[in-house]
């Protein structure tokens, strides 16, 4: 049985310095930095490494500034990172992180290396957004070792992690991580093994939706963000999103292979792909910039993300890989928006029923999730009370 919660972490390594591996380690450092803890920072390319580094002291240098670090811990901070191109210099620790490209080859070639690098007790986890932890680790060999843990952005703030076991993950090191995780800060839930996990397929079925209003002319980037916004309470619009996260690129190959895994209604729009393409960003709205929309607009917009977000969120249960607590906090928490099945219960389960039914109406690959019906007959979502603590 694998305890780590109660083991003294003395060396973790993150595989991949590019958009969020840094801020995954940077967390793991806040955690362990005054516990003299070593934390490595690989990837193979040196001008990876110096920007994360950059980053990372920057970090440290405001945290500085405002109070939020002593000067001790920032001195303990910086020296207990380190950043390299050796793969060598992951030996010994307890916990290896990959957060590289989202690419399967990519992914097996590094954890082959891993495997043969580090000691039977070390634990694999993969910050895959999409992949399914059976095909990440189909070539190692003690599979009980390994899981994704998928991070959100920005990863070093924001508390929720979704850990994805096989079938073949020890379940006491599940329960070992949910606990690791806890104690250091975050909040995770629990996901079974399915494509793109619980919440990006909720996350980009959104961008999909602010997309196709985009391409239907219901209104520009800037109108649709903000009826997004006002609506499901998030706290940035679609477009804003994409672009604060490069995300265009993972999200135009995930909705594609949702369409594939999951169900026909998830597709790349051409726009999005156009949008790959050029490399440019999304025409947002600029820091204090008021956007009027006309009436009419607005609705149509709403109605749109009301449907989409409704049908998204109860064909997520209907999957089964999640419980209902968990996946309202974690929308909450993880995409700073309206936790869906409160949200749904408070606008009334038949006004939902029928802005879901109009939305799949309209969308017919969308079929209205069974898991919705029932709680309409059932007089709303069962949602306890106090949610993760």
């Amino acid at each position: 049985m694998r305890q780590i919660e109660k083991i003294a972490i003395s060396k973790i390594a993150v595989i991949g310095a590019g958009q969020i591996g840094p801020d995954i380690l940077f967390h793991f450092a806040k955690a362990f930095a005054e516990k003299n803890a070593q934390l490595v920072l690989v990837d193979i390319a040196e001008t990876a490494l110096q920007n994360a580094q950059k980053k990372i002291e920057k970090k440290i240098a405001k945290g500085l500034e405002t109070g939020s670090f002593s000067a001790e811990l920032a001195a303990a901070l910086k020296n207990c990172i380190s950043y390299t191109s050796d793969y060598s210099s992951i030996s010994n620790s307890e916990i290896v992180l990959e957060a590289a490209t989202e690419s399967e080859p990519i992914k097996d070639k590094i954890f082959k290396q891993v495997e043969a690098i580090c000691g039977e007790n070390t634990i694999f986890l993969s910050n895959s957004s999409h992949m399914q932890p059976e095909v990440i680790f189909k070539s190692i060999k003690d599979k009980s070792r390994c899981l994704v843990a998928h991070y959100f952005f920005p990863a070093d703030r924001n508390p929720v992690v979704e850990l994805v076991p096989s079938a073949d993950t020890d379940k006491n090191l599940v329960e070992n991580l949910l606990n690791f995780y806890k104690s250091i800060g975050k909040k995770p839930i629990v996901v079974k093994s399915s494509y793109g996990y619980a919440v990006d397929p909720i996350f980009e079925g959104l961008c999909q939706t602010a997309i196709l209003c985009l391409e239907k002319n219901l209104g520009n980037e800037k109108e649709i963000d903000k009826v997004a916004m006002e609506t499901l309470g998030l706290g940035v619009g679609p477009f804003t999103a994409l672009n604060l996260t490069g995300g265009n690129p993972i999200t135009a190959h995930g909705l594609d292979e949702m369409g594939k895994h999951l169900m026909p209604w998830f597709k790349s729009p051409l726009t999005l792909k156009n949008a790959v393409d050029s490399n440019l960003p999304w025409h947002t709205a600029s820091k204090g910039e008021e956007i009027n929309i006309p009436a009419e607009r607005k609705e149509k917009i709403a109605q749109e993300f009301l449907g989409a977000y409704f049908s998204l969120a109860s064909y997520i249960m209907d999957l089964a890989i999640v419980n209902i607590d968990d996946l309202d906090f974690a929308c909450k928490n993880s995409l700073v928006i309206n936790p869906p099945f409160s949200m749904m219960n408070g606008f009334g389960m038949e006004k939902a029923l029928k802005v879901v039914s109009e939305f799949c109406k309209e969308h017919s690959s969308f079929k209205i999730p069974t898991s919705l019906t029932q709680a309409v007959s059932a007089g709303g979502w069962k949602i306890k009370e106090k949610q993760i603590s």
